[in-house]
């Protein structure tokens, strides 16, 4: 028996639900993330292994990515996103017992961090997989920009809910987390759509063929290569802009609370960004809006380098994000439309393992050229590779101008 299509107020439900869902899985990730490190250095870790602990937490997921985005495709989403969330549930349930009983160790925190990366790694791409079913059809962007409002609301919310978590009590911020994994598995186990594909790809295929084959669709997709190639060199740019304006402005004095400020400034920009999506997006072609945007990037990534004010910094980095939602939605709902149900988790698991395989060598990049030349130097180069990414842009715009949106299918309800 056929399960019944899902009606528009369960559409609307569901995609709230995953909306929560997300929303309190960062919230208690980004607090985290913030004291982790402060963890490492009070139990006397160098600043050297706090740094390695979030090259690894990068570096797990990145590695991770393909085999993930297989499971995705060819096991229940629901249940893949359930079983994740109970790992991470319990990793975080162990540390902060250790936390709280004063018996953490760096081969602990090393631990928790490759567990809960690895299961990071399986949700994401399971939950990549299954936005397709949630997406209101009606208004596919809007939603997309309400979930990247929600990762950069989390973004901005989650350092500062950890830093006052963590003055009350050094194993709150880390219980927060632990809750935030269950918060989201009973809003995924809530949500009624069925999340996987119809028709998922043949189980007796190897793994190895099945994530050749995401690949393989990727490349030979004029729109989605374009969006795997700028987008993954964007993201390298500013990757590495983001840690030269750290290194530059503490260089120059800068405290930490000033530099806190900064970024929380430009992540507000970057949540502002999302909000005004939309209304972008219905009034401006894709292609010249890509263009436009790139071309806005280089004009505000070159002064980086010749500013000194904290404030300075924060104005030109936020209004760089500004514009970064509103061309990450574009793609998103894009490649959402184009890529089929059953190949949706290889292809998202494929586009954000490349992009963080870039993004794991842009911090050290940032630190060498930070050493070698002046800042005005290091910020006109930067601004020079985010030039010859506007070019590729404009080169392939006609990938965005000629390719209308497809519908985004009905969902399905799971049925009793």
């Amino acid at each position: 028996m056929s399960r019944p299509r899902a009606g528009e107020p369960q559409r609307r439900r569901d995609f709230r639900l995953y909306w929560l869902a997300g929303v309190t899985d960062r919230l208690g990730t980004h607090a985290a993330d913030l004291t982790l490190v402060l963890l490492v250095l009070t139990v006397g870790g160098s600043p050297a292994i706090a740094g390695l602990v979030g090259t690894v937490a990068l570096a797990v997921p990145t590695a991770l990515g393909p085999v993930a985005g297989v499971l995705a495709d060819r096991w229940s989403r629901r249940r893949l996103m359930l079983s994740s969330a109970a790992v991470a549930f319990v990793a975080f349930g162990v540390l902060t017992s250790a936390v709280f009983l004063d018996l953490v160790t760096l081969p602990l925190l090393f631990a928790v961090t490759v567990v809960e990366s690895a299961a990071g790694a399986v949700y994401a791409a399971a939950a990549r997989g299954a936005i397709r079913a949630v997406l209101p059809p009606d208004d596919p962007s809007g939603a997309v920009a309400a979930l990247q409002a929600r990762d950069q609301g989390a973004a901005l919310l989650g350092p500062f809910l950890g830093g006052v978590l963590y003055q009350l009590a050094r194993w709150a911020p880390f219980a927060a987390n632990t809750l935030s994994y269950a918060g989201a598995a009973l809003c995924v186990r809530a949500i009624r759509t069925e999340l996987s594909a119809p028709d998922g790809p043949d189980r007796a295929t190897s793994f190895r063929d099945s994530a050749r084959e995401g690949l393989s669709f990727l490349w030979h997709q004029p729109f989605l290569r374009f969006a795997l190639v700028w987008g993954a060199g964007v993201n390298a740019v500013f990757t590495a802009a983001y840690y030269f304006v750290l290194i530059t402005a503490r260089t120059h004095g800068a405290s930490p609370a000033s530099v806190g400020l900064m970024l929380g400034l430009a992540s507000g920009c970057g949540l502002v960004g999302a909000l005004v999506t939309p209304r972008v997006l219905r009034r401006v072609p894709a292609g010249r809006l890509v263009v436009g945007c790139s071309l806005a990037m280089v004009v505000l990534v070159a002064p980086l380098g010749a500013v000194r004010s904290v404030w300075a910094y924060g104005v030109l980095f936020g209004a760089a994000l500004f514009v970064g939602p509103v061309l990450s939605v574009l793609f998103q709902t894009r490649a959402i439309a184009l890529v089929p149900s059953e190949l949706q988790g290889r292809s998202g698991a494929a586009l954000e393992s490349v992009a963080n395989a870039v993004q794991l060598v842009a911090p050290v990049t940032a630190g060498l050229l930070t050493g070698l030349l002046a800042p005005a130097a290091v910020g006109v180069l930067l601004a020079a590779l985010l030039l010859v990414l506007a070019g590729y842009a404009h080169g392939g715009r006609r990938h965005l101008d000629d390719m209308p949106p497809a519908p985004v299918p009905t969902p399905v309800s799971q049925g009793d």
